[in-house]
């Protein structure tokens, strides 16, 4: 069985091996994946998470099992900002220039205002110690930091599978706030809608998972959330009580549960 990470800062996953087929979902620099079938210059690669879907093969490195895992895991800090630039060590911009929001990285601190970054070709790189976060897997989650997060990217247009500031689905948008936060969420909405535990609707807090009829959004308090929707256009606040001047009645409708994930 064959494995690789992703070179590139943003690579689209399709449902078929061609472009232009329905995307699935997109992968970061340094992703490691599994390598399940070759076709017509595209791998089948299997995520961490077990999503998978078809990658143009120039952009995946090839690597061991071994060696994956061993990058994987020296992972600490993920890029905060909707974009950090990428420098070489003599503060000229470096290939693949960016990268995304919730990227994962292996870093050390070189010199003051910059971390140094590991690239997949064993390369480094330099990016602004402002647009980092250490990973903190023991970080108190609670619900109004992550709808502090979450609108952040207000006003995001919708993509179907997008998972970055560029454009985000529902799910790519829950999954990647909560990711900040070392909170893995599987990646599509009706894996999702089966984390945490279930919460009766007059209970629903600050940080709460909503899911309505194939869409899903976070709570801000008992009626109001934020989600993007195409729908809204994007990434928006809206309600399901019918007083409100944002009433979404569709959404009110169509509600389905509300999940508990911290």
């Amino acid at each position: 069985m064959n494995f690789a990470k992703v070179s590139t800062n943003l690579l689209d996953l399709w449902m078929e091996p061609k472009y232009q087929s329905e995307r699935a979902s997109q992968l970061f620099l340094g992703e490691p994946v599994k390598i399940i079938e070759k076709l017509n210059g595209f791998f089948k690669i299997e995520q961490i998470d077990g999503y998978t879907g078809w990658a143009d093969n120039r952009f995946l490195v090839e690597s061991t099992e071994s060696e994956l895992k061993s990058y994987f895991k020296t992972f600490n800090f993920i890029v905060s900002s909707g974009q950090a630039k990428l420098f070489d060590k003599s503060g000229h911009s470096k290939s693949p220039h960016f990268l995304f929001y919730g990227t994962c990285l292996k870093g050390a601190k070189n010199r003051t205002g910059f971390i140094r970054i590991q690239l997949p070709g064993e390369e480094t790189a330099f990016i602004k110690s402002q647009n980092l976060k250490p990973i903190n897997r023991k970080e108190t989650v609670t619900g109004k930091k992550v709808v502090k997060e979450a609108q952040k990217w207000l006003g995001v247009p919708y993509l179907w599978g997008g998972m970055s500031p560029a454009g985000f689905d529902c799910s790519g948008f829950v999954k990647m706030i909560f990711a900040q936060f070392s909170v893995r969420l599987p990646r599509d909405t009706k894996e999702q809608i089966n984390s945490g535990k279930e919460i009766d609707r007059n209970s629903i807090k600050t940080g709460d998972l909503i899911f309505f009829k194939r869409h899903v959004g976070i709570a801000i308090t008992k009626s109001q959330l934020i989600h993007c929707s195409v729908g809204s256009n994007g990434t928006r606040i809206e309600s399901i009580e019918k007083d409100h001047d944002n009433y979404r009645r569709d959404l009110d409708e169509n509600y389905a549960t509300t999940r508990r994930v911290i």
